[in-house]
């Protein structure tokens, strides 16, 4: 299981969350409206996977949304369950996605 409250603070993401990707949250740190959050990163993310699967792809891995105000990164596993970082800091991008990465693929 990943400790979310470690993985935010590793990144210095603002907030984080863990949720299904039916947007069921589990758990949330620094992260007001969580249930919400949830909800609509999950449903970003099955229309994503389902638009990968359509494309032939491969199966979907991460998502990322950039905005004028920061970042979301978020992934989900074979299990269907995922894990959603937020920062308004743009410049952690990288480290976001890599450590993501890292999380995921061990």
């Amino acid at each position: 299981m990943i400790d979310l409250n470690t993985l935010v603070e590793e990144t210095g993401a603002e907030s984080g969350l863990v949720f299904t990707i039916d947007g069921v949250l589990v758990e949330s740190v620094n992260l007001e409206y969580d249930g919400n959050v949830a909800a609509m990163i999950g449903m970003i993310l099955k229309m994503s996977l389902e638009m990968s699967e359509d494309l032939n792809n491969g199966e979907l891995k991460q998502v990322m949304i950039k905005n004028n105000d920061g970042i979301v990164v978020a992934n989900k596993n074979q299990d269907d369950n995922c894990v959603a970082l937020l920062s308004k800091d743009i410049s952690k991008m990288g480290l976001l996605l890599r450590r993501m990465d890292t999380v995921f693929n061990n």
